[in-house]
């Protein structure tokens, strides 16, 4: 009998060592940061270099990729510290209970127009056809990129011009695959997003998303155009986001956020983008900004 407490006794400081170091080693609860994001560049990004850049201020961080749609729920929920896959007119549509604010800007994700069948030098003014992303988000977005390089005349469609006034709606119909140009001269059309690399050698020039073009193996060198309009740029940069009242309140959960944030806002992340995604995205000076001051 006493053989048998002995060894219980044994098994029970074990396990109490095994916690002892484990919480020695930074495993507590207050030196993780778990962040939801999406898969491309977000959550590559903060596995291939942040994480290793909070290692070195005493955190370890865990990354979840997550449906873009649940990722602001997920956070205000308390299930994550934060997330990383929107920009900062997204996260003022959130309507949840608990509000979020966003601790810095660090990307942009830029829509370029690509040579298709053109002969690369081609000017874009010189195409003819053109295909676009068919959701309405980037089919606005590459419709004023046309407009801002010169291929579709605003002033010379007049109601014929494809977006409305206010620039967040389509006005050629949901049921419209095509849009043309007053004089005839100009076709966009509108092509799924997992369609358009396939497809873009059909037409003359290819407007395609920055993930799309990436993830299509579609370089930067075949682009002709593309926005770099500063305001655009920086007011469209992907963010961090946090809870608000968390960060104003809990001075552990607002540590966490300020090293996340500082990392985001470094050389080694925007070294990174440069390196890992060949210049198709934007992450310098003009992206990397912190918020932190306008929280009240």
């Amino acid at each position: 009998m006493k053989k048998i407490v002995s060894v219980l006794l044994s098994l029970a400081l074990g396990v109490a060592s095994v916690f002892a170091v484990g919480a020695a080693a930074g495993c507590s609860k207050d030196n993780k940061i778990t962040v939801c994001a999406s898969q491309v560049p977000h959550a590559e990004v903060l596995n291939g270099v942040v994480k290793d850049e909070l290692k070195k201020k005493g955190y370890t961080l865990e990354v979840t990729v997550l449906d873009w749609t649940i990722q602001n729920d997920s956070v205000a929920n308390g299930d994550y510290d934060a997330n990383y896959f929107q920009h900062v007119p997204y996260l003022e549509t959130y309507t949840g209970s608990v509000e979020l604010f966003a601790s810095c800007k660090v990307h942009y994700e830029p829509l370029g127009i690509y040579y298709g069948k053109a002969a690369k030098g081609t000017a874009v003014t010189d195409g003819k056809t053109f295909e676009i992303c068919d959701d309405v988000s980037n089919a606005i977005r590459a419709f004023q990129l046309l407009t801002a390089t010169g291929v579709i005349d605003k002033a010379a469609e007049g109601d014929n011009y494809p977006v409305n006034e206010a620039g967040d709606a389509l006005t050629i119909g949901d049921a419209k695959k095509s849009w043309t140009s007053a004089d005839g001269e100009v076709t966009v059309t509108l092509v799924a997003e997992n369609l358009l690399v396939q497809s873009k050698g059909d037409y003359d020039f290819a407007c395609l998303p920055c993930n799309t073009a990436y993830t299509g193996n579609v370089t930067a060198d075949q682009r002709a155009a593309v926005e770099d309009d500063p305001a655009q740029v920086a007011g469209k940069a992907n963010i961090i986001a946090a809870r608000l009242n968390d960060y104003k309140n809990d001075e552990k959960y607002k540590e966490k956020i300020d090293a996340l944030t500082e990392v985001m806002l470094s050389k080694a992340v925007s070294d990174y983008f440069a390196e890992k995604y060949l210049g198709s995205m934007t992450c310098d000076s003009s992206t990397q900004i912190d918020l932190r001051s306008n929280v009240k």
